[in-house]
Formats: C-alpha cells, sequence, structure tokens
C-alpha cells in the first residue's frame, strides 16, 4: 500500500469520501448562489458618495446587475463586454450624456474605460461590487440580487436607482428595516428612518422621497410595515445582509416578534 501511496495513488474509507462529497456539493451550491448576486462593499460606498449626483450613484446600481462571477468587474451584456455605446441605449440617453456621467464616476476609480480598438468597454472597481468570494475579507456588505434588480430597473430612472443606493446603507443586517444604526443586534432598540425622516437624512427633497417611495412600493422594493409603526423595509428578493437569505415571511416574523413600542422615537438628522 505505501507503494501505491508513493505513486499517487490514495485510500480514503467511504464516510471520507461521501465527507468530500458533500463538501464539494456545498461548494458549488456556494458558487452558483454567487453567480446571482454582488457584495455591495458597504463602507467603501459610504466614503465615496461624497459629491456623487443620485444619477450618478444610480448608474452605479444599474451597471452592477451586469457583472459576472469571478470577472474581476468586467460587464457582460449578451454575452459580450459592455461598450459605452450599448450602455447608452440600455440607460436611453444620449452618448455624450452617459460619458458625463461616467467621466466624474473614472475620476473617482470607482469605474474603469477600457479601450480596445473602436470600442470603449465600461469595468466596475471591485472596491465598490464584488461579484465573487469575498475571500474571507471581514467587511459589511449588502447582497443584490441581479435578476430583480434588473427586473425593477427597466422601471427606475438613474435618479431613483440611486436613491436606492443610498437607502441601502441604512438597512438593518436583520429585518430590513431602515434605520440610524443598522448594525444593532436588537431589533428593539432600532432608531427606524421613516418618511419624513428621510429628505434630511439621505439630502433629496421632499417631493421626491414621497413620490419614489410610492413608485418603490409598488414595484414591491419596499414595504411599510404596520408592526413597526410604519417604518420601511426593503424587500429581501432584491437585498440581503444575511448569509442564508430570508424570505418575506421570515423579515415579517422577526418584526412582529419585536416589541414595537420598544422601538426608540428617531429625531430627523441633517445628511
Amino acid at each position: 500500500m505505501k507503494e501505491l501511496i508513493g505513486f499517487g495513488w490514495e485510500f480514503t474509507s467511504p464516510k471520507e469520501r461521501d465527507a468530500r462529497r458533500k463538501y464539494g456539493e456545498r461548494e458549488r451550491k456556494k458558487r452558483h448562489r454567487e453567480r446571482e448576486f454582488v457584495f455591495l462593499i458597504k463602507d467603501f460606498f459610504s466614503k465615496a458618495k461624497g459629491g456623487l449626483t443620485l444619477g450618478e450613484m444610480g448608474l452605479l446600481l444599474f451597471l452592477a446587475r451586469y457583472m459576472r462571477f469571478s470577472e474581476e468587474g468586467r460587464l457582460i451584456f449578451k454575452s459580450k463586454r459592455l461598450s459605452v455605446s450599448e450602455l447608452a441605449k440600455l440607460v436611453k440617453k444620449s452618448p455624450s450624456q452617459v460619458r458625463r456621467l461616467l467621466a466624474e464616476l473614472e475620476r473617482r476609480s470607482l469605474i474603469f474605460r477600457i479601450r480596445e480598438g473602436n470600442n470603449v468597454y465600461v469595468e466596475l472597481s471591485e472596491e465598490l461590487f464584488v461579484c465573487g468570494s469575498l475571500n474571507g475579507e471581514n467587511v459589511k456588505t449588502v447582497k443584490i440580487f441581479k435578476k430583480t434588480l434588473g427586473e425593477v430597473a427597466k422601471d427606475l430612472s438613474l435618479n431613483e436607482l440611486g436613491f436606492l443606493m443610498l437607502m441601502l446603507e441604512s438597512m438593518h443586517w436583520r429585518s430590513h428595516l431602515l434605520c440610524s444604526n443598522s448594525e444593532e443586534g436588537d431589533i428593539n432598540k432600532l432608531n427606524l428612518l421613516y418618511k419624513k425622516d428621510l429628505p434630511s437624512k439621505l439630502g433629496v427633497s421632499k417631493d421626491f422621497v414621497y413620490r419614489t417611495l410610492r413608485k418603490f412600493q409598488k414595484l414591491g422594493v419596499i414595504a411599510e410595515v404596520k408592526e413597526a409603526k410604519g417604518g420601511i423595509c426593503l424587500h429581501p428578493q432584491i437585498v440581503s445582509r444575511q448569509h442564508i437569505n430570508p424570505n418575506w415571511e421570515e423579515i415579517c416574523h422577526c418584526i412582529e416578534s419585536a416589541q414595537s413600542k420598544k422601538y426608540p422615537k428617531h429625531d430627523s438628522e441633517p445628511a
């Protein structure tokens, strides 16, 4: 047997083979799931967003749906790399308008334009979005599900997508409620953000906030939860911050199980 092992043969017990098979299945399932979403690196976005317009932030979120697993920021549309001219068609803007948006994002190293021959392709910075493994990095993230994002993005303007991007910063990791202490472990202690708080908190006009929230509710992006005294909850089919993605029923149960009367009153804060 030693001679066989020396020639590269390996003997394993049925129990060991079964354990390896199960491990392989888990890894394949993990890779499959990772193809379905992108990670938004939360802390990096918080630092990078200063001075960006809603339209510029919305374009970043729009582009994220075209990331592919382990493609290092490359964007793919219909099996081809996404070009600036194709992007202009997708967002229904002129090439010059898109170039202006991209110029500011590139200046901040949030996107990159790669020229190859007559084509200019767009790539996203992996400091902001990752599609694939985080390689054990201990960073706060929001998972954004590409398919669902694509379904709602076709009905939203870039400004509305930018507003959604801002909301992700305030989404509680477990309950999906918007709050000013999104890392809090006890959902009874959340400082909830209500509609009236968002204009000052996010630096957006009241009319835009109220109009966009109505649109988000119609599209199923958010819901107002009576158990949380009208708190705003983001739908888990679009985003999640948990390792195992909850469904809507689990989110509602999480909120209902809390003693809603204990939610502290939140005073509006300046952006």
